[in-house]
């Protein structure tokens, strides 16, 4: 569980029903350009409004695509403990390697209900967890539990961190706890756990839709590129501002729109002020992607005459 994994939307057409081909197309594209692996029914594909089918249908499809080798994460949250093990049990037979276990949404819970929510799911299943702290959407753990939860439980393997918040990372990066699987869940502080090294991988958002950023960024903060790692991560932040506009995943749809990747649909009707934001958005991206590219390909061109050297 190691470099960038892309998110995948879920696609939906004007019936609200999934569009299949549309997200096909994109996981091959994905791949093709070198994912390490491809995450489903997280934040990004709208997990708590799909229907169970819809969720097993999406991780049966990225594993057939990503075939024998590929890396495939789905996401099994859930406001109920019997449904969480239901989509657990389905993800692994639809051939998820490992699943994302974020808080039960809507309620409100104790750390103790918690740390009893995730060691009794660990134990139930016979396959990886990772700790899904998504505090913006579900419950948040606080980073001493979460630490505690992933030295003490066989099963919950590391986590993926969607707070904005490195605290749980660096946690996770001293002592008896420098094993666990560390990913960075929320774009924003990318940049930053790249360049402090608190990080394993990266659950990106922003890969499902411009892999070709997320994977630039990746490879320069390895690459000793100091002066354009800093300058992707600007690029990046510029395409973060618009994003966040936006309710997640909205800005992200727009994108995938763009590139090809099938309709924008809503979870919600648009508001006039909405669909100004959106087409402003429609109308800046373009200019922001042609600025990026030619940045991108400088970048390979330095990385291919540093190997070279």
């Amino acid at each position: 569980m190691r470099g960038v994994i892309a998110a995948l939307l879920l696609p939906r057409n004007a019936q609200d029903r999934p569009d299949w081909e549309a997200f096909d197309r994109n996981a091959r594209f994905l791949l093709r350009l070198g994912v390490s692996g491809l995450c489903v029914n997280g934040a990004t594909g709208e997990f708590a409004g799909a229907t169970a089918e819809e969720r097993r249908e999406a991780t049966a499809r990225t594993r057939r695509m990503a075939g024998d080798s590929g890396l495939v994460l789905s996401g099994v949250g859930a406001s109920r403990w019997t449904e969480v093990l239901r989509l657990a049990r389905e993800a692994q037979d639809a051939g998820a390697d490992a699943v994302l276990l974020p808080a039960p949404h809507f309620y409100h819970y104790e750390p103790g209900d918690l740390a009893e929510f995730y060691r009794r799911t660990a134990a139930e299943l016979r396959m990886p967890v990772l700790i899904y702290n998504l505090p913006a959407f579900t419950g948040g753990l606080d980073a001493e539990l979460a630490t505690e939860l992933i030295r003490e439980v066989d099963g919950i393997v590391g986590i993926k961190d969607s707070s904005g918040d490195l605290t749980m990372l660096e946690s996770l990066s001293l002592g008896n706890s420098a094993s666990a699987v560390r990913l960075v869940g929320n774009d924003s502080v990318l940049v930053e756990a790249l360049a402090r090294g608190l990080c394993d991988g990266a659950i990106s958002g922003v890969a499902g839709v411009v892999p070709e950023l997320t994977l630039a960024l990746w490879n320069s903060a390895g690459n000793g590129g100091q002066s354009r790692f800093a300058s992707i991560g600007t690029r990046q932040e510029a395409l973060l501002r618009r994003l966040n506009e936006f309710p997640a995943p909205w800005g992200l749809k727009l994108i995938a729109e763009l590139r090809g990747g099938g309709p924008a649909t809503f979870a919600l009707p648009l508001s006039a002020r909405r669909r100004e934001q959106a087409d402003e958005f429609l109308a800046w991206f373009p200019h922001w992607w042609r600025d990026a590219e030619e940045e991108l390909a400088k970048t390979l061109s330095a990385e291919v005459k540093l190997n070279a050297g």
